[in-house]
C-alpha cells in the first residue's frame, strides 16, 4: 500500500474560518508536500480577509489553530 505525501491542505482544519488567509496560499499552494513534522499549514504568515491585519474582529491573533467555529467573528458555515 502506497502511502500518500502529508500536504498543507492536509494541515489545514476542514472548519476552518474562510475569512483565514496565508501567504503561503499566494507563493506555494495547499497541495505542496510537506517536509518536516509542523502542524499547522503555511509557512506562519496568516492575517483576516475582514480586518487585513494578523488580528482579527474579535482583537484575538489569527491562526489556523484559533480561526474556528468557536470564535465570535467565525464567517464560515454555520451548524
Amino acid at each position: 500500500m502506497e502511502i500518500r505525501p502529508k500536504t498543507h491542505q492536509d494541515l489545514l482544519d476542514r472548519q476552518a474560518c474562510p475569512s483565514l488567509l496565508m501567504k503561503h496560499i499566494l507563493t506555494h499552494g495547499l497541495d505542496e508536500v510537506v517536509h518536516d513534522e509542523r502542524r499547522s499549514p503555511g509557512d506562519g504568515y496568516y492575517w483576516c480577509a475582514r480586518t487585513c491585519t494578523c488580528v482579527g474582529p474579535d482583537d484575538q491573533v489569527v491562526h489556523p489553530s484559533r480561526c474556528g467555529p468557536s470564535r465570535a467573528c467565525y464567517d464560515g458555515p454555520q451548524a
